[in-house]
């Protein structure tokens, strides 16, 4: 098995993620608030879908990636998390890019089309996500060794 250091997202430069960590502007009148997420997402297809990805804690081992053709967006608006990444060769996970990054409520972020990634774990009891992305499929790897986050 292979221990990787787990770092918090914006002390890291993750290579295919694009993130925001600051608190986005709101507009506000006397009925409604309207908060604009700042990251604007370079989808290439037009068939676009939208959910709400609840994670549960556990301690943050992969043994999988999975990996989308075109770009994929979070807005975590509920908990804090782990989320692995790793870089593809050659449609094969290249495990010495691994990176496990501590992920704080409130953080938008883009995965890029093929960055190997794999649902995140929730430090605390549970998180929540809404997730924005072309309708695309998901396949998965499994990885050559586990990988498990520690500090």
């Amino acid at each position: 098995n292979m221990e990787i250091n787990i770092k918090k997202i914006g002390e890291t430069k993750i290579n295919g993620v694009r993130y925001h960590l600051a608190k986005p502007e709101s507009y506000k009148e006397a009925y409604f608030e309207w908060t604009a997420l700042p990251l604007i997402t370079p989808f290439q297809h037009s068939e676009i879908m939208n959910g709400i990805l609840q994670g549960w804690h556990h301690t943050p081992v992969f043994s999988e990636i999975e990996y989308h053709e075109d770009y994929e967006q979070f807005y975590f608006f509920q908990g804090d998390c782990f989320m692995y990444f790793v870089d593809l060769k050659d449609g094969t996970p290249d495990l010495s890019t691994s990176q496990i990054v501590y992920i704080p409520e409130g953080t938008q972020l883009d995965i890029a089309p093929n960055k190997g990634h794999f649902i995140a774990v929730a430090d605390k009891d549970t998180f929540k996500a809404m997730v924005t992305s072309p309708k695309q499929d998901a396949p998965r790897i499994q990885l050559a060794e586990t990988v498990k986050g520690v500090f």
